[in-house]
């Protein structure tokens, strides 16, 4: 019997007690195999999810990084329910199926898809996002690199604010241990990571955390460059863990920066990287992260001021040129990563870029939907970054618009 439907967020299904998670004492006593369901999950509960037979939550999106990390780590998720927690109850034996986004009461039986065992090799770069770096060295085989590291979440494993571990003098350690992994894993493929990028609402949970102002919508306040040029100490630590990696020899690594809004964010962050012993373009690649519509219709000024390589981040631009916000459960329906207006941005970007010869990436969710992606190949974007759970499938996907693209073109002569 089905309980209740809300928003799939992988292809995993999961079956086991319900624990709820009613105030921070109750994360705690997370044990492995429990289908957890919560309000909102938060960065900081991931080192305890990560334990989890499931999550399910009343809020949020596909797109929130609690689940884009959970489908890494393989627990079964579904978010946006709205009311999860009223009808599910402390002790039920329920199936998770991250697929339909559907709860069902005891447990349910589904007939598993076939394994994609055959690795194709398309012309275009197939990348891997990574959250988590233990998960490295079991995705580099079957990736050409990493598109995006979202290194704050090496910090948030912590269960520490970033201003809390800089006092201790462990932040720059802490970033440095979890990159230095997965570059390790990925050498000598170009490993890209990007400057913290974590909402407020997030930060506040974590020790220390009170010193975090109350933002009514935290995914369009202090987030991004904007956080990292306010904390210019914590933008630092960043970059000593960089100028430490670089130093030791590691000359895979790509940094980007996330969210940034318009030029002088970007000059200013290269000059505080070069006052930290950093040779930008020299000593390491530097790129940014296409979120916002002020930096697609400014990207010139960004290519003038050279780059190295770009992502792009749909699911933001999606949330900022259709002002809607990409965890709303009441406008969901409206959220579109295929809206005319998105696409014709994001087509833009790959133009340009390609006019220059700069490696265009998308990253985040956008990159493990395979609609999405076929219209990527077709504006010419030059590399694809998805999930790890998606390497194979998107490799194949990738490979058979290739070729309907050459067979096209044959056909038309």
């Amino acid at each position: 019997m089905k309980l209740l439907e809300g928003i799939g967020t992988s292809s995993y299904i999961g079956v086991g007690k319900v624990k709820k998670i009613n105030n921070n004492e109750d994360i705690n006593k997370i044990k492995k195999g429990e289908i957890v369901v919560v309000s909102k999950a938060s960065r900081d509960m991931l080192l305890q999810l990560q334990k989890a037979g499931g999550v399910v939550t009343d809020y949020g999106g596909i797109t929130s990084h609690v689940a884009i990390v959970l489908r890494e780590l393989k627990v079964p998720c579904i978010v946006g329910t709205t009311n999860a927690t009223e009808i599910l109850e402390d002790g039920m034996i329920i199936t998770v199926d991250g697929r339909s986004g559907s709860v069902y009461a005891g447990f349910m039986e589904f007939e598993s898809e076939k394994e994609l065992f055959e690795v194709y090799n398309p012309a275009t770069k197939i990348k891997v996002n990574i959250n988590v770096p233990e998960i490295a060295e079991s995705a580099a085989p079957y990736a050409d690199g990493v598109g995006s590291i979202r290194i704050e979440n090496m910090v948030v494993r912590t269960l520490k604010h970033p201003q809390l571990l800089l006092k201790e003098g462990r932040l720059s350690s802490t970033i440095m241990e979890g990159v230095k992994k997965i570059a390790d894993a990925f050498y000598p493929k170009p490993v890209w990571f990007r400057t913290f990028d974590i909402p407020t609402d997030e930060l506040k949970r974590l020790k220390g955390g009170d010193v975090e102002p109350y933002e009514a919508n935290p995914l369009l306040g202090l987030r991004g460059i904007q956080r990292d040029l306010k904390n210019v100490d914590i933008l630092k630590a960043e970059f000593g863990a960089v100028k430490n990696l670089v130093d030791q020899g590691y000359d895979n690594l790509g940094l980007k920066i996330p969210f940034v809004r318009d030029i002088s964010e970007f000059l200013t962050f290269k000059k505080i990287m070069k006052k930290s012993g950093l040779k930008p373009h020299k000593d390491i690649d530097v790129g940014v992260s296409i979120e916002t519509p002020s930096s697609v219709f400014t990207f010139e000024q960004f290519l003038n001021a050279k780059l190295d390589f770009v992502t792009l981040g749909m699911s933001d631009l999606a949330m900022c040129s259709l002002a809607i916000d990409r965890r709303g459960v009441k406008v969901a329906k409206h959220f579109n990563l295929m809206h005319p207006s998105v696409l014709k941005m994001v087509e833009l970007v790959i133009r340009k870029c390609n006019e220059k010869g700069i490696e265009s990436c998308i990253c985040g969710h956008a990159g493990g939907d395979p609609e999405i992606v076929k219209i990527l190949i077709d504006m010419g974007i030059s590399c694809i970054s998805t999930n790890p759970d998606q390497i194979l499938n998107i490799r194949k996907t990738v490979y058979s618009k290739e070729n309907e693209i050459i067979m096209n073109g044959f056909n038309s002569n």
